[in-house]
């Protein structure tokens, strides 16, 4: 039998090596991700590339023996299997190396929060018509109108990924257009993708924005043009991610993607560093520092992220066991959550707390803000946050107040006669008087009423059909300045509204509010009364068929006389 030199055995290794190099370099073409070591991607793309080479390499070695002898203790033959099985141990030592528990003072300090007077941070009455209250799902309904007026419309889709942006001081929403496939990316991509839908939250309008030049390099493209792969060779070390759509303020579009680097031990603290701007009509990219990023740029810093950083650095605030189960809690607080209601699959209903945010534009910029609470998570706020999400810097203003969630429960109960549900509210200041401002939306999320919540007494609460007149009418029922006119409080003026009113009970329900019971009670042609159970306590002897005699002062029941009549005698 023929043996080989130690030079044949070289051979077949590089032609092993080269085999799985072409491999290699298609898998990164398929699966873009950075080729970064602080990237769990980048680990688990090697580890798959040298189980790759393993498997070639001891089919090629496994050939060559069949008509060769390979000496038993040949370090080429033996160590490449060692390999692959290295890496998987060595992955799971590079997380601890990351974890909490060994760096709770790193944690802590991974954000820097200054404190602010509330007033100096939100928006004023004045300002209330330039608040954007529409939410994704409601610009969603507004865009989707507009693609009757796309050329070729058959070919796009109006993303679903809509930002909320400030372009010369006008709060708006704005989403690209997307290829609906393939065929239709490959039919178009000469031409490019032609348009971008704007939606004004102050109007409640859309518009779609044609474009001299078509986008190429998008994220619903293809092969070389998809701009996920177009980037990663463009920056093959750099991790990012947040890949979104924002115009200038001349509305030239660009593509904008967080870029991030993980500051704790191998895969831990992960904070945001800069941004790419991508022209994607040109497919030109230019990477910034966070403190060089243009200042029409508004969203580098993800909302989730942002809120994430905060939660762990006030648990790690005093050690790593005070902000567990185990731990007194001392100084460790929390963003606020929020109940989302669905149906599974079952078709049963299911609550899921998660986190949420709202929006302030403000100064050209759009900063996050949300709720902070304690970590036993009642229904109280400590304060509220606001972070710039194109700086990344955190304000803090304590205000003790109820919490998002609190007064979204009871906007919602102000209008349960027809079901509407409550946004995420923005804050707003009325001389001095912080307040929640949102929508209420029906069924199909079309926005129907605005309400205000007082923040520290959401029993407060008023809902209107126009921001205009919801604005005005929470001033006037505390009493406020607004605009400099002092409007009297609602114990020195007359009601606005008072209709007397008698009517026979069909239907009635007792509804719990945050801890205020309502009386709701309907009557034969369908009218809703609503009268608040503490001030009409003689409705706990009502019933159906008792007649009612009251005045309704400003959408409430006030109860006079409540009597059973008296059966007729035959």
């Amino acid at each position: 039998m023929k043996k080989f030199k130690q030079k044949s055995t070289w051979q077949f290794v590089i032609i092993g090596l080269i085999i799985s190099t072409i491999i290699t370099v298609v898998i990164d073409y398929l699966i873009p991700t950075p080729w970064n070591f602080r990237s769990e991607g980048t680990w688990v793309k090697l580890f798959f590339v040298l189980m790759i080479y393993t498997t070639i390499h001891a089919l090629i070695l496994g050939v060559a023996q069949a008509k060769y002898v390979i000496p038993k203790n040949n370090k080429l033959v033996n160590y490449p299997f060692i390999l692959p099985l290295v890496m998987v141990p060595a992955f799971f030592l590079c997380l601890l190396t990351g974890a909490q528990i060994f760096h709770a003072p790193a944690y802590s300090q991974i954000i820097q929060v200054e404190q602010v007077e509330s007033g100096d941070a939100i928006l004023s009455e004045k300002d209330a018509a330039s608040i954007a209250l529409m939410d994704t799902a409601s610009a969603k309904q507004l865009g989707d109108r507009e693609i009757g007026a796309i050329e070729n419309f058959s070919a796009f889709n109006v993303s679903d990924e809509y930002i909320q942006l400030n372009i010369n001081e006008d709060a708006v929403k704005v989403a690209p257009l997307e290829y609906v496939g393939l065929f239709k990316w490959f039919s178009n991509r000469a031409e490019g993708v032609t348009g971008y839908v704007s939606v004004s939250p102050t109007t409640m309008t859309a518009d779609y924005v044609k474009l001299e030049e078509g986008m190429k390099y998008i994220p619903s493209a293809y092969f070389h043009e998809d701009l996920n792969r177009h980037l990663h060779y463009q920056f093959p070390t750099l991790m990012y991610g947040n890949i979104h759509f924002e115009v200038d303020e001349n509305g030239k579009p660009y593509y904008v993607s967080s870029v991030f680097d993980r500051t704790i031990g191998v895969f831990g603290g992960e904070i945001v560093v800069g941004a790419i701007i991508t022209d994607p009509v040109s497919g030109e990219s230019e990477y910034y520092e966070v403190a060089d990023i243009p200042q029409w740029v508004d969203y580098v810093f993800p909302g989730d992220l942002i809120c994430e950083l905060y939660n762990v650095a006030y648990k790690n605030i005093n050690g790593f066991w005070n902000g567990t189960s185990f731990g007194a809690n001392t100084g460790c607080m929390q963003t606020t959550t929020i109940d989302t209601y669905y149906e599974d699959e079952d078709g049963d209903s299911v609550v899921e707390a998660g986190t949420d945010y709202g929006y302030i534009a403000k100064d050209g910029d759009i900063y996050v803000y949300t709720g902070v609470t304690s970590m036993a998570a009642d229904s109280s706020n400590l304060g509220f946050i606001m972070v710039n999400e194109r700086t990344g810097v955190y304000k803090y203003f304590a205000v003790s107040s109820a919490n998002e969630q609190s007064a979204m429960n009871a906007a919602e109960g102000e209008v349960q006669q027809y079901g509407y549900q409550a946004s995420f509210p923005t804050l707003i200041n009325v001389d001095n008087e912080l307040a929640y401002i949102g929508v209420l939306k029906d069924q199909s999320g079309l926005v129907k009423m605005y309400y205000m919540v007082n923040v520290k007494d959401y029993g407060k609460v008023v809902v209107a059909d126009s921001r205009e007149a919801c604005v005005n009418k929470y001033a006037e029922k505390l009493g406020l300045n607004l605009n400099g006119d002092v409007i009297g409080s609602e114990d020195e003026k007359e009601p606005v509204e008072t209709t007397p009113v008698e009517f026979v009970i069909s239907v009635m329900q007792y509804v719990d509010v945050n801890g205020n019971t309502y009386v709701y009670m309907g009557t034969e042609d369908g009218t809703v009364y609503k009268a608040l159970f503490s001030e009409n306590e003689q409705l706990l002897f009502a019933k159906v068929g008792d007649v009612v005699k009251g005045t309704v002062v400003d959408g409430e029941l006030d109860v006079e006389n409540i009597s059973t009549p008296v059966p007729m005698e035959l």
